[in-house]
């Protein structure tokens, strides 16, 4: 009896192995398209160029980065939802659109409804930078300045929705300051005019800040994360410098449109999570500021629920809205 059972489960498992080979066994059969919903320049580009050049190299089909910006990364996100849930088009998630999806009223997308997990890159901390001609030289000058002159000094973001918008409002709203807002399409523009004293400051994300901050172009002022940066170790985080409790992490993963078969959906987690566990990646992610995470589909499913939670406190208690 024991031995029919053993058989009988063989066989079974057999199949659901066979099942998995037919959805997966000849993909990719074409080249991958990897959306980055905001311009290059961004954090989202700067992740998505080096996981797609290994991507390419683990699964033998050209990975080409397809750059769609706007509206808070909404644009893209709305492409890739109505494209084939084949695998061969995918995109760079972030926190910018667990945001987006209560900023904006009139998306044609649900978040939960329209893409498939797959599978977690990093946690990203976002820095406050200021143009090199402030004289705020830390947190405690800058509130100083933004309290004696309210609606004076302004702030830029990658656009209505997005994490650098949304951390700014968090901000904003722990320090009852008014400091106006200057929204871009994409994190690079925004820091083209930072650079260029149009823009007083912003919270971007430490891969789109790195080089302007090592070539002395912004200043770093704190790190948004309950933890200082392994990039930015010098830099205190918000808490240290005067904040208490802030902490406002930006998660970066990938995603497909709903409806990925799930052994498609495990065959790309599985090679991603490999890709994160090689040193030589993990060290290239670092220095750009990022701490790569792994998790199972199912668990980065959960995070991105948690977030999209968290997040939809903010955007009511701020008051963002956009059409």
């Amino acid at each position: 009896m024991q031995l029919r059972a053993r058989a009988l489960l063989g066989a079974l498992l057999g199949l659901a192995a066979a099942a998995a080979d037919a959805q997966t066994g000849d993909y990719p059969s074409k080249p991958i398209t990897l959306v980055v919903t905001f311009p290059a320049g961004g954090s989202s580009d700067a992740l998505a160029r080096p996981l797609a050049q290994r991507l390419q190299q683990a699964l033998g089909q050209p990975v080409v980065i397809e750059n769609r910006g706007g509206a808070g990364g909404t644009i893209g996100a709305a492409h890739v939802a109505k494209a084939a849930p084949d695998g061969h088009t995918l995109m760079i998630t972030s926190s910018h659109h667990f945001i987006a999806e209560h900023v904006y009223k009139k998306l044609p997308y649900s978040y939960t409804q329209a893409f498939s997990p797959i599978s977690v890159i990093a946690s990203v901390p976002s820095v406050l930078v200021v143009n090199t001609k402030s004289s705020a030289g830390s947190l405690k000058d800058l509130l100083t300045q933004a309290k004696a002159q309210p609606g004076k000094l302004n702030y830029g973001s990658a656009g209505v929705g997005s994490t650098q918008h949304a951390t700014a409002e968090l901000f904003k709203f722990r320090s009852a300051t008014q400091v106006e807002h200057v929204p871009y399409k994409g994190g690079g523009p925004m820091m083209v005019d930072l650079i260029a004293g149009q823009v007083d400051m912003a919270f971007e994300t430490i891969p789109s800040a790195m080089t302007q901050i090592r070539g002395g172009k912004v200043k770093a002022i704190a790190v948004t994360t309950a933890k200082r940066s392994f990039a930015l170790p010098d830099t205190p985080t918000m808490a240290e410098a005067g904040m208490p409790g802030f902490d406002a992490p930006v998660w970066y993963g990938v995603v497909g449109p709903a409806g990925m078969p799930r052994a498609l959906v495990n065959k790309l987690n599985t090679t991603i999570n490999g890709l994160l566990d090689s040193a030589e990646f993990k060290a290239q992610l670092l220095l750009l500021g990022a701490q790569p995470v792994t998790m199972s589909p199912m668990e980065w499913d959960g995070a991105i629920r948690i977030d999209l939670k968290r997040w939809e406190r903010l955007v009511r208690q701020a008051q963002m809205v956009a059409e």
